[in-house]
């Protein structure tokens, strides 16, 4: 059996069905417009803006790319925003994180419309999640929602597993604790906090393990057994200078442990700008519910 669950079958198929969903909505006259917003020149950044930009091109999605200096005035951002909230023409909106020092994070955030919240960071999209309801109008947090999709479209149902996630940040562990909850899954969450032999026996004795915490290579031999399924969210660099996740494969290869595992390259990132896109193509479809 192959041990990689590769993202981009997976990309593809939502790709399919996203094509149909666009071309729908052209029928209506309705091109769906997404506006990222960036401030300064973080390399990341610049990378993620591109990738949406030329994967929104083959869909036939439109994008508005704005770029601030790194030392704006938070009330120059603040202004560009609420114009894009009454700007009917734009379906959603992304901004960059992180900001600068020097600009309230969580104020802008907050600024955002919610229907037009796209990478799930406002408080009512976070509220949306916790309660599990009203899904079909609620964006998910792209990066856990795409571990959710990778899952699902690989044919493994979180529903009465194990899950133990590496990780608790606002973008990936804690939207998708509550995401797999929501599927009926059983979820233990480790942290920095988390002893060292917590950490290993919550993730031997888990069905699923996601990895989601930055540290390149961290995790080896000690926290895996033969039949589970590891989600590598990580993205760093690794000792050869090449891109790697959290998981320490040629230590698992090497041991003779058998599990399955997304790869990074090629795993979970693959999957993630197509999900936020799609994301443009639901708030484009419920603005039509809504006029």
């Amino acid at each position: 059996m192959e041990k990689e669950i590769k993202g981009i079958p997976v990309r593809e198929k939502i790709e399919k069905t996203l094509s149909e969903d666009i071309s729908k909505l052209k029928t209506l006259n309705i091109v769906p417009k997404v506006a990222t917003i960036r401030v300064g020149t973080d390399s990341g950044q610049i990378f993620y803006e591109k990738a949406i930009t030329k994967r929104a091109d083959k869909y036939g999605i439109f994008t508005e790319n704005i770029v601030f200096d790194e030392y704006v005035n938070e009330e120059v951002i603040e202004e560009k925003i609420r114009a894009l909230n009454e700007d009917d023409d734009i379906h959603g909106t992304i901004v960059f994180m992180p900001l600068p020092k020097h600009i309230d994070s969580m104020r802008i955030s907050s600024l955002i419309s919610p229907s037009k919240d796209i990478d799930a960071i406002t408080d009512i999209s976070y509220a949306r999640l916790l309660s599990g309801r009203d899904r079909e109008n609620t964006f998910f947090a792209c990066t856990a929602e795409s571990c959710m999709e990778i899952l699902k479209n690989n044919g493994y149902d979180v529903s009465g597993k194990r899950v133990t996630i590496f990780g608790r940040s606002l973008r990936v562990g804690k939207p998708l604790m509550l995401m797999m909850m929501n599927d009926n899954a059983t979820v233990t969450v480790c942290h920095t906090k988390t002893l060292e032999e917590d950490a290993i026996s919550l993730s031997k004795n888990a069905d699923i393990v996601i990895l989601a915490t930055g540290n390149t290579g961290g995790y080896d031999r000690r926290f895996f057994k033969d039949g589970q399924i590891v989600v590598d969210v990580g993205t760093g660099v690794g000792k050869d200078g090449k891109i790697a996740g959290d998981l320490n494969v040629s230590d698992l290869m090497d041991s003779g442990i058998d599990i399955r595992y997304t790869p990074v390259p090629g795993g979970v990132g693959a999957v993630t700008t197509t999900i936020l896109l799609r994301n443009v193509v639901k708030a484009a479809r419920n603005n039509i519910k809504n006029i």
